[in-house]
C-alpha cells in the first residue's frame, strides 16, 4: 500500500485518509495488511507523512525567523567580539537553565527518557493482529516535529465517524494501549474509534519536549480527526486525556476552535488543577515555583472553565460506586494527586461546577476504570443532548 501525502496546511495533496479507513481499499481489506502492519509496526523510526499540519507559517513567524538569523549571523559575532566575559556567563546561564529544563521534562515526561525506547519498539512489534481489532501506524507533521500515531478501529466501525483521542499521563506511550483490556473495552462501550499518539520527544516522535509542543501535537491530532477535506472528518469526538493528558488536553483546547458542526465531550481523568500547585504539594513549595518560572505550569481550572463543551471531570473520592459528586467533600488522595490539588475539587469549589460532570471514582490514580458501561453511558447522553 502506499504511503500518503495529506496535509491541513502547505501541502496541495488532493488525498484523503478517510479513503483508507472504509470500502475495499481500506487498509484492512488489503491482502498484505498482516504484512504490511507488521513492518510499519517493526520500524523503529515513524512512518512516512499521512497529514500535516502547520501552525507557524504566519507573516510573524517569518520575521521572528528572519530576526533569529540576524541575531546569530550579525549580532551574535559582533556580541562576542565586544563582550566575550559577558557573553561567557550568558552561555552557563543558558546551560543551566537547558540543564534545569531536562531535569523538569524527565519527572514530567519520564517516557521521553532515552532509556525507555526499547519497550516503545518491543510493544510496538508484539502488537497482535490477527484479531477484530485494526491498526494503521501514522505520522502527523506538526510543524518541524513529527508525531507518530497509531488509528484503532475494527472494520464495523471505521466508518461510523465516532472517534476517542487519547492523550497519555506521565510515563505513557500509545504502543502500550492494545495490551490494555481497559482500552479495548472503553471503545466497545463508546462504540468508538481510537487516534493514539506520543508526545514530542516520546518514542519515535520527533522535537523538543515543550508545554508548547506537547499542546501543538494533541491540536494537530484533534484536526486531523475534524477535517473533513483531508483528515478523518469525524461527527463525534471523545477527548479522553489522563492524569497530565487531562492537562495538555485542556493547554491545546485553549487556543483551538471547535467545529459547531461535531459533537464533543471531553473527558479528564485524574488530573491535577494546575501543575505548580500539584508540584508544591508532593514535593516542595520552591519546586512548585520553578514549574512557574520554566513555563511549564499547566492550567487545567482555567481551561476547564473555558470549555463551552459538554467535559466529564473523574476523581478518586470515597463512594461505593461512581457517584456524581456536588462538593469537595469526598474527593481523597489518589496516590499522586491530592484532594487540594485535583482539578474536581477546585472546580467544585468554583461558581462553574453545575456546568461540569464530576465523577467520584474508587479507582486510583493509575488504576483501571472499573465500571465503564456507566462512564460510556454519561459520554453517550452528553453526545446525543447535542
Amino acid at each position: 500500500m502506499s504511503s500518503m501525502a495529506i496535509s491541513s496546511g502547505a501541502s496541495s495533496s488532493s488525498n484523503h485518509i478517510k479513503k483508507i479507513l472504509i470500502g475495499a481499499d481500506a487498509f484492512y481489506n488489503n491482502r498484505n495488511y498482516l504484512e504490511l502492519t507488521k513492518k510499519d509496526l517493526c520500524n523503529a523510526k515513524s512512518v512516512p507523512v499521512s497529514y500535516t499540519h502547520n501552525t507557524e507559517y504566519s507573516i510573524l513567524h517569518k520575521i521572528e525567523q528572519v530576526a533569529k538569523k540576524a541575531f546569530i549571523y550579525v549580532a551574535l559575532p559582533v556580541g562576542l567580539y565586544m563582550h566575550f566575559h559577558i557573553f561567557s556567563v550568558i552561555v552557563v546561564s543558558i546551560g543551566l537553565h537547558k540543564l534545569i529544563q531536562t531535569i523538569a521534562r524527565s519527572l514530567i515526561l519520564p517516557a521521553s527518557l532515552g532509556k525507555a525506547t526499547l519497550d516503545y519498539d518491543f510493544y510496538r512489534r508484539n502488537i497482535p493482529l490477527d484479531t477484530e481489532w485494526k491498526y494503521k501506524r501514522i505520522t502527523v507533521a506538526v510543524d518541524d516535529n513529527q508525531i507518530d500515531a497509531m488509528i484503532v478501529g475494527k472494520p464495523t466501525t471505521l466508518d461510523n465517524g465516532k472517534w476517542t483521542l487519547y492523550s497519555n499521563g506521565n510515563g505513557e506511550f500509545y504502543e502500550t494501549k492494545p495490551f490494555n483490556p481497559e482500552f479495548h473495552r472503553t471503545l466497545t462501550e463508546l462504540n468508538s474509534n481510537a487516534i493514539v499518539f506520543n508526545y514530542p520527544g516520546v518514542g519515535a516522535s520527533t522535537g523538543p519536549i515543550s508545554r508548547k509542543t506537547m499542546a501543538k501535537a494533541y491540536k494537530a491530532m484533534l484536526t486531523l480527526l475534524e477535517d473533513k477535506k483531508k483528515g478523518i472528518g469525524a461527527r463525534e469526538i471523545i477527548g479522553y486525556g489522563h492524569s497530565i493528558g487531562g492537562g495538555v488536553q485542556g493547554d491545546a483546547l485553549l487556543t483551538h476552535e471547535l467545529k459547531k458542526e461535531i459533537k464533543y465531550v471531553f473527558v479528564k481523568s485524574r488530573t491535577f488543577s494546575d501543575l505548580s500547585t500539584l508540584t508544591s504539594l508532593i514535593m516542595a513549595r520552591v519546586l512548585g515555583l520553578l514549574v512557574k518560572v520554566l513555563g511549564w505550569n499547566i492550567d487545567s481550572v482555567t481551561s476547564s472553565k473555558k470549555l463551552q463543551v459538554p467535559e466529564i471531570i473523574l476523581q478518586t473520592a470515597r463512594v461505593e460506586n461512581y457517584e456524581e459528586l456536588n462538593d469537595s467533600s469526598k474527593i481523597v488522595d489518589d496516590g499522586i494527586i491530592r484532594p487540594d490539588g485535583s482539578l474536581a475539587s477546585a472546580l467544585l469549589n468554583s461558581d462553574c461546577k453545575d456546568k461540569k460532570v464530576i465523577l467520584g471514582i474508587k479507582e486510583k490514580h493509575n488504576d483501571v476504570l472499573q465500571c465503564l458501561p456507566y462512564l460510556a453511558g454519561r459520554i453517550n447522553t452528553l453526545l446525543q443532548r447535542q
